[in-house]
């Protein structure tokens, strides 16, 4: 039998996540952005050509405010992501004045600049540490969960339940009209197309499982990690179903690696092996290769393969400021729709813009690497936040993310910053603390752990210091 003392650390550190941690709702600025996502398009306002969203409004009014609580921030002060993330926004809006003019430009650059650093400021600012962060999972599980409710009764009733009654109180466009898939509607929710609510949904599936349920798979994991499968087929798109597959193999090889070493340089490895084998053996780009099959149909693949062809030579031609929204020259009989983020981002702002952006999460991601980290919790919280992101930057291939999918993409990254430096106070058995040990010593499972007064210390330095 078992005892609790045997029991692996990995199991008791998941067991005391899943029970308590991240119950409570993340500070109040965050938990009103996250919820502002959820707000049909149609519930926005309009200042001449300028249309605020509840998040625009949000991030508007918190721009200033979070960027003081950065510069006080003691415990993760500020450092080159930070830089390097208002780089790419401060680049981008550049870019958009150089090739629109001040008239236009000016006003989409600074819409710009607001919902790219301003998104990832308010995370930097109020998710400050890894409770903060699966507080922020819990709320995007539990909102996942609400949307699958209407996504269920909009897909199988063809009324799109949320954005219809918005249309009526406050005006605007409304959902457009999609063909259906598998007989099925694909659902809008609260979004402004299928694709986005299935990224948004396909988004929570490593969290869920590393962070909410820590790592541990059964009854209840499985139950939890429906729901955000669920949601995700709904929207019948083939992106988010790519991230959320993606997913659930990043988290299949951890399992099942789980103590060989050097198990992620060797997954690497096998990617590095697979990208010269299409290099060599395909007439085509690993790139094209891949875009081509992450798809429902045959023309969907052969338009975004021209899209990559179009949108790489005009890259070529605009390396440094890009085009800005300024259409693109492309086949007479393409749509103006580019379906990949970082082709699209490079594309408007030039490549100075997407290096500022990739190299703000290799930081982060090199930075979460380095930390020293005993605690199961905070080990899943990083697990958690690089795999979403790899599953987001995967699903940006054959998507583009704009408005408050875009924001969340942002604030993402913005948590990660949280994750690079492990608490400084402890509580025994949860923050790098073993249970059942007073500085170092095994005490009875029935004694308290540490008893009043007496603080853990470092190695080396005496009890009384």
């Amino acid at each position: 039998m078992t005892t609790p003392r045997q029991q692996p650390a990995r199991h008791t550190g998941a067991r005391r996540l899943a029970q308590g941690v991240g119950k409570a709702l993340p500070p109040m600025p965050v938990t009103l952005l996250l919820l502002s996502f959820t707000l049909p398009a149609e519930a926005s306002i309009s200042l001449g050509s300028l249309r605020l969203s509840a998040y625009r409004i949000i991030l508007i009014v918190l721009l200033f405010p979070a960027l003081g609580r950065l510069m006080q921030n003691r415990r993760v002060p500020p450092a080159a992501p930070d830089m390097l993330i208002c780089l790419h926004g401060l680049w981008a809006a550049m870019a958009l004045i150089v090739t629109m003019g001040l008239g236009e430009g000016i006003e989409t650059a600074g819409i710009y600049f607001i919902e790219t650093f301003g998104g990832y400021l308010v995370a930097r600012a109020y998710i400050t540490t890894p409770d903060r962060f699966a507080a922020v999972v819990r709320l995007i599980f539990t909102v996942t969960a609400v949307l699958l409710v209407f996504a269920v009764m909009e897909s199988l009733s063809g009324v799109h339940i949320l954005r219809e009654p918005f249309k009526a109180v406050f005006g605007g466009p409304g959902p457009h009209k999609i063909e259906p898939r598998l007989g099925l509607t694909r659902a809008f929710t609260s979004f402004e197309h299928p694709i986005l609510f299935g990224v948004f949904a396909a988004s929570a599936f490593s969290s869920t499982y590393y962070v909410l349920c820590g790592g541990l798979l059964n009854g209840k994991t499985v139950k939890k990690v429906m729901v955000v499968v669920g949601a995700t087929f709904f929207s019948l798109s083939s992106g988010p179903f790519v991230a959320l597959a993606f997913q659930m193999g990043l988290v299949g090889w951890d399992r099942i690696t789980r103590g060989v070493a050097n198990r992620w340089t060797i997954l690497l490895s096998m990617f590095a092996g697979a990208w010269m084998v299409l290099t060599l053996l395909s007439n085509r780009s690993p790139v094209l290769v891949f875009i081509s099959y992450m798809t429902f149909s045959a023309a969907s693949a052969y338009n975004r393969v021209h899209i990559w062809t179009y949108g790489s030579a005009e890259v070529a031609r605009h390396p440094l400021f890009g085009i800005g929204l300024n259409d693109w020259i492309r086949a007479p009989w393409m749509s103006s729709s580019m379906d990949n983020y970082w082709l699209i981002t490079t594309m408007r702002y030039g490549i100075p813009a997407f290096v500022f952006l990739v190299l703000t999460v290799v930081l982060i991601a090199r930075a979460q690497g380095r930390a020293r980290r005993r605690d199961p919790f905070v080990k899943n919280c990083a697990k958690a936040w690089l795999v979403t992101f790899m599953g987001f930057a995967l699903a940006g291939l054959t998507v583009h993310f704009w408005n408050a999918l875009m924001v969340q993409f942002f604030f993402l990254i913005g948590c990660g910053m949280a994750l690079t430096k492990v608490p400084a106070t402890a509580r025994p058995g949860q923050r790098g603390i073993a249970p059942n040990t007073v500085n170092g010593a095994r005490v009875p499972i029935s004694a308290n752990p540490i008893p009043p007064g007496i603080r853990p210390q470092p190695k080396g330095q005496p009890s009384w210091a």
